[in-house]
């Protein structure tokens, strides 16, 4: 049984390109959804040919958002034990504009600009018009 999904994530390790049987390129995923004890890990097989195009991002503790098929797969352990996980087969995966991932915005002035736009519009004796102008010596007055 499969559902469709969509969560946000944390890379438990570097994303791995990987090629199928038939040829066709995806990577391989480990996510962690969730803190604490609520955290729970998913292995995502992710076929997003934008996601395989900057897999150099995709590195451990990456924030990701993903879509795909949800499924609850069951094997035996070494030890011959039932295990249990969750994985998903995703067709849309990027990283997250959240968090650690945030990329500065490029049309932020610097403190540098914001400076200079307040000095051209102060009035004169303002104080502030003229920062870089010499001190000229005063005696003290007593």
């Amino acid at each position: 049984m499969s559902i469709e999904c969509a969560f946000f994530g944390v890379l438990g390790r570097d994303a791995e390109n990987k090629v199928s049987g038939s040829g066709k390129n995806y990577l391989r995923l480990n996510v962690r959804t969730g803190d604490g004890d609520a955290a729970q890990w998913l292995n995502v097989m992710c076929f997003d040919a934008d996601a395989i195009a900057v897999v150099d991002k995709m590195v451990k503790g990456a924030r990701v958002y993903v879509e795909g098929k949800l499924s609850l797969d069951e094997w035996t352990a070494q030890d011959g034990s039932k295990r249990h996980g969750l994985s998903a087969v995703s067709w849309h995966c990027h990283l997250s504009q959240i968090g650690r991932n945030k990329q500065p915005r490029q049309d932020k002035p610097t403190s540098g600009q914001i400076a200079a736009s307040r000095n051209m519009h102060a009035p004169l004796g303002s104080g502030t018009a003229g920062l870089n102008d010499d001190i000229p010596y005063a005696p003290e007055v007593r």
